[in-house]
């Protein structure tokens, strides 16, 4: 089921928390609870004194709500939703002593919704799959925005939080509706594997939505003006994958391609990229990419070693390209893999569940600024975000190789949410949805924490302009960059 908590932000309100639900692993449940609101305390001119240390957070009387039994798979008007309950800012447990500047209070408070997975479930399996605190790495943003007076005058935000079951498209389309219907968003951000949820705030209800992944070509159409990307477009994604293995000697032998049928779009156009080098691809199977797993496994790993394949390109998620890796290793079959961010095949957590034998030295197209670490680069962006959230919540950020899940989390988090800032303050003469879009539009070049750069444009609403090569090394675990950044198929240097 989802959860949805308001939090406002922009005064320096004490608001009580209240609300503590999970999705279920698999299936969807639906909730529905009242607003649980308390009045706000009031702020002069200036900002309160440092903040006490936090302890455990007070949580109110109506903590939980009874649960129907809404089947996966039901309509917008049934699907998994719960009404937002307000939450007051987790108290900064930091040592600084420094008092935040004056500021005044807002003439306007806009509501940003923020979409998160729920990985309790995967993170008992693997504690390396958690992600942290989404709630409190979006509040240490905006509370940053509200300290430092970084917000357009006479504007304060509010964040409006659901958490969807990552493999639960009713669960989704259920946070999409309790953040439209129920909490009138203005805009939204939302991480990884949100797809549908996104295409449904953009569609339906026609309110700006940043999402993390790329989307098929047809969705931006379908979702203009108001949907958004941090990723590239599957198209340019796939039309990029195919040209850096082109252009560094990586189809070499006959190439096998496993793919899900939601990428038919970009594989398409990949296709063609290939065709027009002269190469072609020995061996396809396709799957749905729906569940965890695919019974198509084993079905590729059967083709590929019929059709001599030597290269594979793996489009699928994580659970299959293990399915995949487990039966090709249990066949004595290692061909080479040439991988991308697809499934999130590029974070730590994920290659670390690979089996080594078959995927040491792995070379992937990444679109993001994974490696960085293991590679020794800088990353100031990455740094300037990982400490305020530190600041904020008190906690320490490891960085180091490999990359974990919460790492990435904050990182994603600060690009989302630094975007929607940019968006504000473009608009912020006449604030509307339509201004808002327009400001995205023609914010120019953006250096973001997590991902590589790129830029919006009124023709092209997905932010990535740039990839680079990483490479896995099993005995780290982890992957390391191994170039700099290159140009997308089809976008300027």
């Amino acid at each position: 089921m989802s959860k949805t908590a308001r939090t406002l932000l922009g005064r320096a309100a004490a608001l009580a928390t209240v609300l503590s639900m999970m999705a279920a692993a698999c299936g969807s449940d639906s909730g529905d609870t009242e607003p649980a609101s308390q009045p706000a305390q009031q702020q002069g001119t200036r900002a309160t004194s440092p903040p006490e240390e936090a302890g455990q957070p007070e949580t109110s009387a109506d903590e939980s709500a009874p649960a129907d039994d809404a089947p996966a798979g039901a309509s917008d008007d049934t699907a998994t939703e719960e009404t937002p309950a307000t939450t007051a800012a987790p108290t900064e447990t930091g040592t600084t002593t420094d008092e935040p500047p004056a500021t005044t209070v807002p003439s306007r408070i806009v509501r940003i919704g923020v979409a998160f997975p729920d990985l309790e479930a995967f993170a008992v399996l693997n504690p390396e799959f958690g992600i942290g605190d989404p709630e409190a790495q979006a509040l240490a943003v905006v509370d940053q925005w509200t300290r430092e007076g970084l917000l357009p005058a006479g504007i304060g935000v509010e964040l409006v939080f659901g958490k969807y079951n990552i493999i639960s498209d009713s669960a989704k389309l259920g946070v999409c509706t309790a953040l439209a219907q129920d909490s009138d968003v203005f805009a939204a951000v939302s991480s990884v594997s949100f797809t549908v949820g996104a295409e449904c705030l953009a569609t339906r209800f026609e309110i700006p939505i940043i999402d993390t992944d790329g989307a098929p070509p047809s969705l931006y159409q379908r979702g203009a003006p108001w949907f958004f990307t941090l990723r590239a477009d599957h198209g340019t994604h796939l039309r990029s994958y195919a040209q850096w293995a082109i252009d560094n000697g990586l189809f070499d032998g006959n190439v096998g391609m496993y793919y899900e049928t939601r990428l038919d779009e970009g594989v398409e156009q990949l296709r063609e990229q290939v065709a027009a080098a002269g190469f072609e691809i020995a061996s396809e199977t396709a799957t749905s990419g729906e569940g965890v797993g695919s019974p198509e496994d084993p079905v590729a790993v059967q083709r590929f070693i019929a059709d001599s394949v030597d290269v594979v390109l793996p489009l699928v998620g994580g659970s299959s390209l293990a399915g995949v890796m487990g039966f090709a290793e249990s066949q004595g079959y290692r061909p080479i893999y040439l991988s991308n961010d697809y499934g999130e095949q590029t974070a730590d957590v994920s290659g670390k569940t690979l089996p080594a034998e078959q995927y040491d030295g792995t070379l992937a197209m990444t679109m993001k600024r994974a490696g960085e670490i293991a590679a020794g680069m800088v990353n100031a962006e990455a740094e300037a975000c990982l400490s305020n959230y530190e600041r904020y919540s008190g906690t320490d950020i490891e960085r180091r190789a490999p990359e974990t899940g919460e790492f990435a989390s904050i990182l994603r988090t600060c690009d989302l949410l630094s975007l929607v800032l940019a968006g504000l303050h473009g608009a912020a003469a006449d604030l509307t949805r339509e201004n808002f879009v327009a400001a995205l539009e023609t914010s120019g070049d953006f250096t973001p924490a997590g991902v590589a750069p790129g830029s919006f444009g009124p023709g092209d609403h997905s932010l990535v302009d740039h990839y680079r090569a990483i490479q896995w090394d099993a005995g780290c675990p982890c992957w390391v960059a191994v170039s700099d950044f290159i140009p997308m198929a089809g976008r300027d240097s």
